[in-house]
This record gives structure tokens, sequence and C-alpha cells, in this order.
């Protein structure tokens, strides 16, 4: 009796040990696999980093005046970027984020082109040694689809110029 006891004792001790061995293989596995895909979701993240290839609409280089009215008062600043979503405007004082307000842009020999924007993004706070061109980023928001077509327009004929 003893012996049967000390046979089957074993026997629940091998397959105790033999199902941890697999539980350890499964985690192992598990891991591997999790890891593969956080790198392939980071390497992912890093490609999308750059500014470029989050925007939904191509950035075309300019230097056109603008005016910004913000509140009760008209500020002569300069676009150096524009798509058919946003701009970066340069200004001494940028706008706090969210904030809503009309831009009039001026590109050469066209009418002006009144829009609605919001500040999405400033470099405000960037210590000057550190920024090219105080500023911030604006989209445009709320316009009419004649507005948009115009300022579709004005990018595909500067685009060809």
């Amino acid at each position: 009796m003893d012996s049967s006891i000390l046979i089957n004792s074993l026997g629940i001790g091998a397959i105790i040990f033999a199902g941890l061995i697999l539980l350890w293989f499964l985690r192992m596995l598990f891991k591997r696999r999790v890891a593969k895909q956080q790198s392939h979701r980071m390497a992912g993240a890093e490609e999308k980093t750059s500014w470029e290839e989050k925007r939904k609409h191509p950035r075309v280089s300019i230097s056109w005046p603008a005016r910004i009215n913000p509140a009760d008062e008209s500020l002569n600043v300069q676009l150096k970027d524009i798509s058919l979503g946003g701009a970066f405007v340069v200004c001494r004082q940028p706008m706090p984020l969210s904030q809503k307000f009309r831009i009039a842009i001026e590109a050469p020999e066209q009418s002006q082109l009144e829009l609605n924007a919001e500040v999405v993004w400033s470099n405000a706070n960037v210590p000057e040694d550190k920024v090219i061109n105080r500023g911030m980023g604006i989209r445009f928001i709320n316009n009419s689809d004649g507005d948009r077509k115009r300022l579709n327009d004005l990018i595909i004929s500067f685009m060809e110029e």
C-alpha cells in the first residue's frame, strides 16, 4: 500500500511538473508574441512621428501676408506654409491653444480669402534660441464649401507656378 501511494504521488508530481513546464512554455510564447506586436506598433509609431505623415493634406511652402482678427483687434502676420487643413502663422505673440479667430489671407495676384481658424499648437513657450520662427499652427474650421474650394484652387495655382 505504501508503494502504491508513492507511485501515485510520483505520478501526480510528474503531472504537476509537466503542467508547470507547459505553463512556462505558453507564458514565454505569449510574451514573445506580445513583444513582437509591441515592436511593430512602436516601429509604426516611430514612422508616423513626422508631421508630414500625420497630416491629412500636403503642405505647400509659401510666404504670404495675412491678417488675423482675434477679439476686437487686427494683427498683421506671415504665413510660412499652408494646406487645405491649416497653416503655420509667424507672429510675435502666438494666441492661446483652441482660440478661434478669422484670418484674411493675401496671396499674390489673388483676391483676399477670409477663413475661420483655430490655434492647434504654438511655440510660445519654446526658448528664443531654439525657435526659427515664433508662431503657431492653425487649423481651418467651419468654413463654407465655397471658401474651401477657393483655398484648394489657391493652393493648386501656387503649386503649378
